[in-house]
């Protein structure tokens, strides 16, 4: 037990850790005799070929029996007890992070004996308000999928891909609002909160998102859940190589679709033009692309039902080949500059890119002795590229910034990416599990290949009032620069995540069973982000003088020709720079008490400490802080057994969700930011000194403003001062109430039926929200909850009179109806269909107003203090952006007994609804409310997949697939124009106020001020064309 002690305290305490979901499932019930009494001392034993060893349990009292730690898979469970006959109940299906409730009855036998029992398995977890869906390997890959493990997601009720809500979306919330595990690790990445990680299908046990209902030991998420389970070994060795191909060509690639465009020649000419007869003749002569990918599996066993080991490489490779020309090579250009440049008569260059990608996954899992199972896992992405292919239209720099052509094939970045996991259970009785989780995460960007690597000079004035006193190699005229391209370099975007948590659960009988459960979770993120000029940029104000200091107490000066400034200098980098971190705590308690065999009710509630620390450490402090108390968050759920068999359950749950704030609001308002300009003398006209080449070998930071030019440094002035103060100090965190009810019935052995009705209530955001200041001028801006008294009591302030600061509303109302067949009589299906509505006027923490726009608690939908009201005055209010009022899913597949095996996945959703957004000074509104002119098509769409497999000698396999993606060759309409003018409109704040100003008649004036858009309210870009994939495998 000392061992045990240290090892659970080496995880929680110092292992390289993460967030941690459930990753593993329990099994449980009553054996009774004939009469219906319970059984004591009944051998309860459970074994399966994806667990290692095997579980196992002695009924107490009441006959009960728990086995805990269970990997999902298909088990065996036999029986025991002296004069009994043995019971095996074969084929019972445990899926993720489920309970299987498998009560049994022994007869007696007067001698030794055995009954099987094959099948019968408990479709429905009578214990549970979860909802969601879990798709094994055995389901996705008979089916059409993509590449990455999140491909087949959008088949699951509640549950699809927007690009306009920036990722995943679940329940109506955006891409920014979800949790992502890999093997029970955190895997979200910190500063966004978007996936972090990937991992190709065929390194993938078990895919499970959940939507709703979860309880307290699961936070940080007010979209949905999803954990990813890597395959493991076995008492067997098995293995893969497969092949994937695909490229562009005309017969794995159809026809590119028609879009409307502005003419990049022509910025007053809209076209619908289509690439493939634009530029490509029809699709023959495209850019040269082709990819290749290879998966290499191995798994099995270092010591049988004691140590398994799975290993997977997955290499992929592909390239792009292009010819480009330049239009600023036309000659005609040289003759007439105003001439319109054509690529007719430019040479020809060939360009390249080519991407690179090594994924690889290792995994252990083990079990040491009686009730310990224990696993550690390593997944592994990592990519990078070269080479960047200019635009087709020839509008592109021929010099990429400065470092002449050839640089155009030498660009490109690294990406590592890896994540670790170790998990620890021990069963210490049959009613006590002590559980541990630990893992690490990393994802960095670096190498930048073309990057700026001297002094950059940029003339604010022209030095041509010095000509005939100063060398003639140092006159310029104002706008001169040394350099054209971005005078900031990437050198790391590193994000990290380390944490570990502890769980003990206990199973009691106290008028009726109770599971308690307690856990602690400790979480540390770490950035270490450099985005910064690598050199002084210096800029010249030739015959100027500078009063910049005055605030400062530095009268207004010059030197003998005017005037420098220098930023990313000894004071300070200029850029985006941190390095930083933060530990966050979370508690939690909950109690699954089930009375009388057939009612349960879960009630919890889970707390959680975070904060956002300044990313500069010269203002210390934590501007934004949740305690304990402020992010209390109860969770409570009924489920009925109605027949206490496990085939029809009725439940109902109630939950408060917080978000686990992401980092990326402290990079622009707490210091993420650095801008130091400092300010000389301008004393010798030979500004090449300034801040030139390192002298002498000194790489000193003091070196990179050099003052051999002879200039008399003035001051300095720090641009970006983190502001604590424009942040609410009773600032409340984003939060949001789900409410669900739902049934599932198991119609026959695998088949079942589920209904769940869901309602997703916004209670708090978080937004930076701009305010005028009427007096002074300009806008302010603070981090506040939209809408609270704070807030508005700095409008009071700022911009008394202006229509009263919103609340931002968010409400989801989803109806899902599912039917799922499992894989049996040679095919699997499900169909499922969801009714909802999300309106509001705030579609979440990314921006569906935007696009899909990922820039979570600083989206642009508080800028303005306009932008939350139509023109009329009344709130923006209606279906958000991202609604689909209808969605059908579909999917199926079937294995005919000569080998070939063919999947299909069908959707078919209602368009999105379509608003007139107005451009008005530099920000939007929309002046008629949301949805002002309709919704899209309907579209239907589908993907297909066929196999066809050979078996050879009895235990080789050998097979040929392709895929097709939008077999249905659908072309219906995805997107329309919907800003009436190119030019932003001003529109004064009486006008506002008005409640009757006349946009229409505003964007009709005499001499189109406000650039009206021709082809407002027509339809822009279709859905994208069919594709293929072949692949090949040998199993073995």
């Amino acid at each position: 037990m000392k061992k045990l002690t240290i090892a659970i305290l080496v995880l929680f305490i110092a292992g390289t850790a993460f967030a941690q979901q459930t990753a593993t499932s329990k099994m449980e019930g009553k054996v009774l005799d004939a009469t219906g009494a319970p059984l004591p001392g009944v051998s309860v034993e459970a074994t399966s070929p994806k667990m290692v060893g095997k579980a196992t349990a002695v009924t107490d009292g009441d006959g009960s029996y728990r086995l805990f730690s269970l990997p999902s898979g298909t088990y065996e469970v036999v029986f025991s007890l002296q004069g009994f006959k043995t019971l095996i109940r074969q084929n019972i299906i445990v899926q993720l992070a489920t309970t299987v409730t498998l009560n049994v009855t022994l007869d007696q036998a007067a001698i030794e004996e055995q009954v099987t029992v094959i099948g019968q398995s408990p479709l429905i977890d009578v214990k549970s308000t979860v909802k969601g869906q879990t798709m094994t390997k055995e389901v996705f890959m008979s089916l059409p999928r993509s590449r990455n493990f999140d491909g087949l997601l959008s088949t699951v009720p509640g549950v699809q891909y927007e690009g306009n809500t920036g990722g995943l979306s679940v329940d109506g919330a955006t891409g920014t609002e979800n949790m992502w595990y890999m093997d029970g690790t955190d895997i979200t990445q910190g500063h966004i909160g978007t996936r972090g990680q990937s991992a190709v299908m065929e390194m993938v046990e078990e895919v499970k998102v959940t939507a709703s209902g979860y309880n307290a030991e699961f936070g940080g998420s007010m979209g949905g859940v999803v954990n990813v389970i890597t395959r493991s070994g076995g008492n067997a060795f098995h293995g893969d190589i497969m092949a994937y191909y695909n490229d562009n060509n005309l017969l794995m690639q159809g026809k590119s679709r028609d879009y409307l465009r502005w003419s990049p020649y022509d910025d007053n000419l809209a076209e619908f033009v289509n690439d493939d007869d634009l530029y490509w003749a029809g699709g023959k002569k495209r850019d040269d692309y082709k990819r290749f990918e290879g998966v290499f599996n191995l798994g099995g066993y270092i010591v049988k039902d004691r140590l398994w080991f799975f290993g997977s490489f997955n290499p992929q490779y592909s390239r792009t080949y292009g010819s480009r020309g330049f239009l600023s090579d036309d000659p005609n250009l040289l003759v007439d500059p105003e001439a319109t440049p054509s690529l007719d008569n430019v040479p020809i260059y060939t360009f390249y890119r080519k991407d690179f990608v090594w994924n690889g996954q290792m995994k252990l899992t083990a079990a040491p002795f009686k009730g310990l199972r224990m696993s550690a896992s390593f997944v592994n992405n990592w990519s990078n590229y070269r080479g960047e292919i200019p635009s087709i239209n020839g509008t592109s720099s021929k010099t990429y910034g400065g470092f002449g052509l050839s640089a155009w094939n030498r660009a490109g970045y690294d990406y590592p990416n890896l994540s670790a996991a170790l998990m620890f259970d021990y069963s210490a009785s049959n009613n006590f599990l002590i559980s541990a989780r630990a893992g690490y995460s990393m994802s960095n960007t670096k190498n930048q290949q073309i990057a700026n690597d001297f002094t950059t000079y940029y003339n604010n004035t022209s030095s041509y009032v010095y000509q005939g006193v100063i060398d003639d190699n140092l006159l310029f005229y104002t706008g001169a620069i040394n350099y054209s391209g971005s005078r900031t370099v990437l050198q790391r975007q590193k994000i990290e995540k380390y944490s570990g948590n502890l769980d003990l659960s206990y199973y009691v009988s106290l008028g009726g069973e109770h599971a308690w459960k307690a856990g602690a979770q400790l979480i540390r993120d770490q950035e270490d982000y450099a985005n910064s000029a690598a050199f002084p940029m210096v800029n010249l104000y030739w015959n100027r003088t500078c009063s910049a200091l005055s605030a400062y107490g530095v009268p207004a000066f010059r030197g003998t020709y005017g005037y420098y400034q220098v930023r990313g200098s000894w004071t300070s980098p200029y850029g985006y720079q941190w390095d930083i971190f933060r530990n966050s705590w979370a508690l939690y308690l909950q109690d699954s008490w089930t009375i009388g065999g057939r009612l349960t009710i879960n009630a919890g509630v889970r707390t959680e400490s975070e904060y956002i620390p300044s990313f500069n450490p010269e203002y210390p402090g934590k501007p934004i802080k949740f305690d304990f108390d402020e992010k209390l968050a109860p969770r409570f759920g009924v489920v009925y057994d109605v027949f206490g068999d496990s085939t029809l359950k009725i439940f109902g749950s109630f939950g408060i969700y917080y978000d686990v704030m992401k980092l990326y609001l402290a990079e622009g308002s707490y210091g993420g930011f650095k801008w130091k300009t400092d300010y000389y003398t301008l004393d010798n006209p030979n500004f090449y000194e300034i801040g030139d080449e390192y002298p002498a070998g000194d790489t000193s930071a003091g070196a990179q403003a050099d003052q051999a030019a002879g200039g008399t440094y003035m001051g300095t002035i720090d641009f970006r001062v983190p502001s604590f103060d424009t942040t609410d100090p009773n600032l409340k965190p984003v939060s949001q109430r789900e409410i669900s009810f739902g049934a599932e019935k198991k119609l026959t052995e695998d088949l079942s039926l589920s209904v769940r009705l869901v309602q997703k209530h916004l209670i708090n955001t978080i937004e930076d929200i701009g305010v005028e200041d009427v007096e002074a001028g300009g806008e302010l801006y603070f981090n506040a909850n939209p809408g609270s008294d704070w807030i508005r009591a700095k409008f009071d302030e700022f911009a008394p009179g202006f229509w009263p600061q919103p609340r931002a509303k968010r409400e989801y109302y989803g109806m899902n109806v599912s039917l799922e067949k499992r894989f049996s009589h040679n095919w699997q299906g499900g169909l499922n269909y969801t009714l909802s509505r999300v309106e509001g006027n705030y579609s979440g923490l990314s921006s569906s107003d935007e696009n899909g726009r990922n820039s979570p608690n600083v989206e642009r939908f508080f800028d303005m203090w306009f932008m939350m009201y139509r023109l009329d005055g009344q709130l923006l209010d209606g279906p958000l952006p991202q609604d689909r009022t209808h969605y059908f899913k579909a999917y199926g597949s079937y294995a005919f007994p000569f080998g070939l095996t063919v999947g299909v996945v069908g959707y078919g959703r209602s368009g999105l609804p379509v608003s007139t957004q107005l451009s008005v000074r530099n920000s939007y509104i929309y002046p008629n409310g949301y949805g002002d002119l309709g919704r899209l098509p309907f579209t239907v769409w589908g993907d297909i997949y066929a196999e066809y497999a050979l078996k050879i000698a009895g235990k080789y396999n050998v097979s040929l697939n392709v895929q097709v993606n939008n077999f249905t060759n659908t072309k219906t309409w995805q997107a329309k124009s919907i800003a009436p003018n190119r030019t932003t409109m001003e529109i004064s704040n009486e006008e506002f106020l008005s409640k009757t100003f006349d946009w229409q008649a505003a964007l009709n004036s005499p001499g189109d001020p406000y650039w009206k858009n021709t082809v407002f309210n027509q339809f822009t870009s279709r859905y994208g064309t069919w594709t293929a994939r072949f692949g090949a495998r040998f199993s073995f």
